[in-house]
């Protein structure tokens, strides 16, 4: 008998998403502007919705465009609550 294990994509997304703002900052740089960086943190949460939703067996528009909401979220509180300062 074999189980199986379902993931569920928001919280891959929600887990992912706690990389995003490292990645963000390294596909960035330091000295580019607000806009370009909320530009690339959108297409990376947006990648990492795909990601997520892909490895979850669960590739809806629905679920993509739910997964990359959550990344992005997770992305944007964790860098402004412990990132910010840090990457600096």
């Amino acid at each position: 008998m074999t189980q199986t294990i379902s993931i569920q994509p928001e919280w891959l997304s929600g887990f992912l998403g706690v990389a995003a703002p490292v990645i963000v900052r390294l596909i960035s740089g330091m000295n580019a502007s607000r806009r370009f960086k909320s530009i690339v943190a959108i297409i990376v949460s947006t990648i990492l919705g795909f990601v997520s939703s892909f490895l979850a067996g669960q590739f809806s528009f629905g679920v993509i465009l739910q997964s990359s909401a959550i990344a992005f979220s997770t992305s944007q509180v964790l860098y402004d609550q412990f990132f910010k300062d840090a990457l600096r």
